[in-house]
């Protein structure tokens, strides 16, 4: 078998549904594999979800970027799932945090991996990190972006604006299903919050998922939301 690119959507801490994601797609030392960010935070492993993105390749996740941003923080001032992930890592952890970029490029596949999203009309190069880590409802060209749940009405979900070059690979968005367009593929489908984790796997863009173990977050009243064609996406 050639070798292959396979992108894993947000981990946070599901390091056993990862380690069977890789055994379902038959993952071997040949194949590229790449994780979309949100390693850590709220779910049960996220020292080990960090170690396992060590050993292969990771963009930064604007959950990585908050514990850089808090590594000076005193503990007391830290939510407590915050302070729960500062406890499980090193420095070293936050050390490989900083070294992460804003996205990968996939030339031989016209694609890029990124956390969030993207505005239109920019290269990977000319876009903002606030975009590139928390990107979902836009109304182009202004910079600022809403949560689904709180856009106004004028606002849509980003893929929705986006026509490439790139086919964007992206996390950080739990939908209730893979988000397939022509220019874009989500993959979070919320595996924290008791539902899947999710890969792409390129260069046949086959997408596989697997069923959460459990339910580290969840519990309360969801809304569904359309962003895109059929798929939602929770308040």
């Amino acid at each position: 078998m050639s070798s292959r690119t396979i992108v894993i959507g947000d981990l946070h801490g599901c390091y056993d549904e990862a380690l069977e994601l890789l055994a379902r797609v038959g993952a071997t030392s040949s194949d590229r594999i790449i994780f979309a960010g949100d390693l850590v935070d709220r779910g049960p492993k996220p020292r080990e979800c960090v170690e396992l993105a060590m050993r292969h390749e990771c963009i930064l996740g604007n959950h990585e970027e908050k514990h850089l941003q808090q590594r000076r923080r005193r503990d007391e001032d830290l939510l407590p799932d915050h302070l729960r992930t500062r406890q499980a890592l090193g420095p070293e952890h936050l050390d490989y945090f900083a070294t992460l970029p804003h996205f990968i490029r996939l030339p031989e596949y016209q694609a890029a991996v990124v956390h969030a999203g993207v505005l239109p009309g920019k290269s990977m190069e000319e876009q903002e990190p606030y975009h590139l880590l928390h990107a979902q409802c836009v109304r182009p060209p202004e910079r600022k972006s809403y949560w689904p749940s709180k856009a106004p009405a004028d606002y849509r979900f980003w893929t929705n604006h986006w026509r490439g070059p790139e086919r964007v690979i992206f996390g950080h968005t739990v939908f209730d299903r893979p988000l397939v367009t022509e220019y874009a593929v989500g993959i979070d489908t919320g595996c924290v919050h008791g539902r899947s984790l999710t890969a792409v796997v390129l260069p046949s863009w086959e997408i596989v998922s697997v069923p959460a173990r459990g339910a580290s977050r969840g519990g309360r009243d969801v809304t569904l939301l359309p962003v895109h064609g059929e798929v939602c996406t929770f308040s």
